[in-house]
């Protein structure tokens, strides 16, 4: 099903169905804006698993990591009108954050990933807030902040959060409803933790096969040793179940946003533009290079490639050889999402995409099914070079 009538939008949609018969997907949204304007609106597939509803416009997608990229632009916002420097320490608005050898460590360290944070805390701990807090502010670094990176798969939740609500005295999910969602009409669209009312919306996760024998023994994480920095950030067991309604509801702005594909490119889009769409202004246009501008571009120690990071986001261009789902230039900015959601904006075009799915991949930047869409949707406008 399309509402946006045109040549680009029928054949992403055609892509979908194509995916769908091939059992790449199960559900799926996309949409994306250009100069402010819709140019890609669609949705196809079920709403999971053991659910055959169709997904609809307004199916709410459990989109993972994409949720950093909304959490990242409400410290943004906050960061233009002066409440937040990305130069400063974190401490000097989380004063318990100095804790443990981190009273250094500035703002612009800890988004982009270079604490040494990246072991996550207990589920019981994740799911509650003030707990989860004070887990990160009593935290010991991994390696000594600022000389390495690895990705805060979970804790950057906390990090975010703690930032924003020491400087601003407003709860992130408060600062994200009021300043993002509220102003662009998203409202009921963008969540970090679902409200009741909510829950007939729900997209459920289809998570992937056991593999087989021969497919484990090409999967490079099994040459990892047991204590690597990955499974520090993310176990091999245990984690949380992302289709419990207890981890829906926690806020946790690392993770668990729910979004249709329509709500990220409308955040997006601004930052696309110059800083507004529609009459409404999200940062100044001077604002947008700051955001976007490459903090470290190392060998990540829990993922284990290089990874292009700004402040909270990850940008585009090529590594190892070959640009990802966010393409082909390093101005792009925004973030993947566990299984294969995304959401990023490409200033130098004009151009935000976001991609909802709920048959999860094994991926790191989006590969795959959500490669596809992306790419489709740049070389039918000619920006893919």
């Amino acid at each position: 099903m399309t509402t946006t009538e045109t040549a680009l939008n029928a054949r992403v949609h055609e892509l979908l169905l194509d995916q769908i018969r091939r059992g790449t997907q199960l559900g799926t949204q996309v949409c994306a804006y250009r100069n402010g304007e819709i140019i890609v609106d669609t949705w196809a597939g079920e709403i999971g698993p053991e659910d055959s509803r169709p997904v609809q416009a307004d199916t709410l997608f459990p989109s993972f990591s994409t949720t950093k990229g909304v959490a990242a632009t409400a410290l943004h916002i906050l960061a233009d009108r002066g409440i937040i420097d990305y130069d400063a320490p974190v401490a000097k608005y989380w004063p318990e954050f100095a804790a443990n050898g981190k009273e250094k460590i500035t703002v612009a360290q800890a988004m982009s990933h270079q604490a040494g944070l990246h072991a996550s805390p207990p589920n019981d701990v994740s799911l509650d807030w003030d707990r989860a807090l004070d887990f990160t502010a009593s935290a010991t670094p991994a390696y000594e902040p600022g000389t390495s990176t690895g990705y805060h798969a979970l804790p950057y939740a906390w990090v975010v959060g703690g930032i924003g609500q020491g400087a601003s005295g407003r709860h992130i999910k408060d600062v994200i409803q009021e300043e993002i969602a509220g102003p662009l009409g998203i409202e009921g669209e963008m969540y970090v933790g679902i409200p009741d009312g909510v829950e007939d919306r729900l997209a459920w996760l289809q998570n992937p096969p056991e593999p087989t024998p021969e497919q484990a023994a090409q999967n490079p994480l099994n040459l990892l040793p047991p204590d690597h920095d990955f499974f520090k950030a993310m176990p091999r067991t245990g984690g949380l179940d992302f289709n419990s309604i207890e981890v829906r509801k926690a806020c946790i702005p690392s993770a668990n946003g729910h979004f249709t594909a329509r709500a990220p490119p409308r955040k997006y889009s601004p930052l696309a533009d110059g800083g507004q769409v529609g009459g409404v202004r999200l940062v100044s246009p001077e604002r947008i290079p700051l955001m976007s501008t490459v903090q470290v571009e190392s060998p990540d120690r829990v993922l284990f490639i290089p990874l292009r990071k700004s402040i909270g986001f990850f940008n585009g261009g090529k590594m190892l050889g070959q640009h990802g789902a966010t393409g082909p230039r390093e101005t792009a900015f925004g973030h993947p999402g566990a299984g294969g959601s995304i959401a990023f904006a490409d200033p130098e075009v004009n151009l935000s995409i976001a991609v909802t799915i709920n048959k999860m991949q094994s991926t790191l930047q989006a590969e795959g099914p959500t490669f596809e869409i992306c790419e489709l949707i740049r070389t039918e406008l000619g920006v893919n070079g």
